[in-house]
């Protein structure tokens, strides 16, 4: 791209010089006029050798990023070549796709010889999901401002934001207890959500918690506990992943994240459940501690939210067995059963049958 307007301004600069040297006959002049001349395929070249030799990369962010939190991202601008840029357009890509919430911010910074000009700033998120920063493409300008270079770029960092502060979700215990069954309330104030089944030899990627550690001392190696959940027993907790123009998801899944993190501290087992559009089914997670909750958190970040407030409940309610009660975190005003919590304006929690 070529800027006119710096061209035409250069351009009157030479003829003004160029008629003072015919006037005045000056070896200064002179000396200029040579000088005016070399210098723009001079400035054309070191842009596009820079360019040439430019990158981009994106770094920082940090773990378990909490909602209208700032965090820093760092912008590296990489120049191996020997030309100095004095500006380099950079423009910065965020999106949050759960939402499909996206923005876009422009850089402007130089570029060092042989060397990289970290930029940092601070962002943060209101709404939970994944936030892609990504760089697609960045335009050098020659020292004249006379081109504009274009170089695309695939840099991206993906930084996960999950619900932050305290999210106040305080149930009604007493008929919160009426949908858990005899076994539950006889096991409530344990930590162990599931039955063992057998003992085997430790694989790569077993969780610490079910090695059998007096065993493996004995045998010289580690043994597992093999457990089997007991999904049946567990308290039901459908979770609607419905969203509209005032994103009403967002406060849906922070009301899931804090009723989670308030029954794992009341030592209350349950699982999870969702309706997936992408895999047209329901997804069921047990939830033994917070690393459970966590990861529970990120699948639900890949989905696709839908429109109807009471999808997940309705799938729920054809696929499971006609006897158990569903806890529901939704948007809807027309579920059956009765409102045990309300978080915002929107989100109401309700034990139906």
């Amino acid at each position: 791209m070529m800027h006119v307007t710096n061209v035409v301004r250069y351009i009157l600069v030479f003829i003004v010089n160029l008629l003072l040297l015919l006037f005045l006959h000056s070896y200064f002049n002179m000396v200029v006029l040579v000088v005016l001349i070399v210098l723009p395929f001079c400035s054309v070249f070191a842009a596009f050798m820079a360019a040439r030799y430019m990158t981009v990369e994106i770094s920082g962010g940090i773990g378990d990023t909490e909602t209208d939190e700032p965090f820093p991202v760092n912008i590296i601008l990489g120049n191996r070549s020997v030309f100095p840029v004095m500006n380099v357009d950079i423009d910065i890509h965020m999106e949050n796709c759960l939402f499909g919430i996206s923005g876009d911010h422009r850089l402007s910074v130089p570029s060092y010889v042989r060397a990289a000009n970290v930029v940092s700033y601070e962002i943060s998120e209101s709404f939970v999901g994944v936030l892609t920063v990504s760089v697609k493409r960045i335009y050098v300008t020659d020292w004249l401002g006379f081109i504009r270079i274009k170089k695309t770029s695939d840099a991206v960092k993906e930084i996960e934001v999950f619900p932050g502060g305290e999210i106040e979700v305080e149930p009604d215990m007493t008929t919160l207890a009426g949908g858990m069954s005899e076994a539950e309330e006889t096991r409530h104030k344990g930590n162990d959500f599931s039955e063992v089944v057998d003992i085997r030899e430790y694989q790569p990627g077993d969780k610490l918690q079910n090695i059998h550690w007096k065993l493996s001392a004995g045998r010289d190696e580690l043994m597992v506990k093999e457990r089997e959940s007991m999904s049946s027993d567990l308290i039901i907790i459908c979770v609607e992943l419905s969203d509209d123009e005032k994103h009403v998801l967002n406060d849906i899944l922070k009301a899931a994240y804090g009723l989670g993190k308030y029954l794992l501290l009341a030592g209350v087992p349950f699982s999870m459940y969702y309706w997936s559009v992408n895999r047209d089914d329901m997804i069921e997670t047990v939830i033994e501690n917070n690393g459970d909750m966590h990861e529970w958190m990120e699948g639900v970040f890949y989905e696709i939210p839908y429109p109807e407030y009471r999808l997940g409940f309705d799938m729920m309610q054809k696929l499971l067995d006609s006897d158990r009660k569903i806890f529901t975190v939704t948007a809807a005003d027309d579920i059956d059963g009765e409102q045990v919590f309300t978080y915002g304006d929107c989100v109401k929690g309700y034990i139906s049958e």
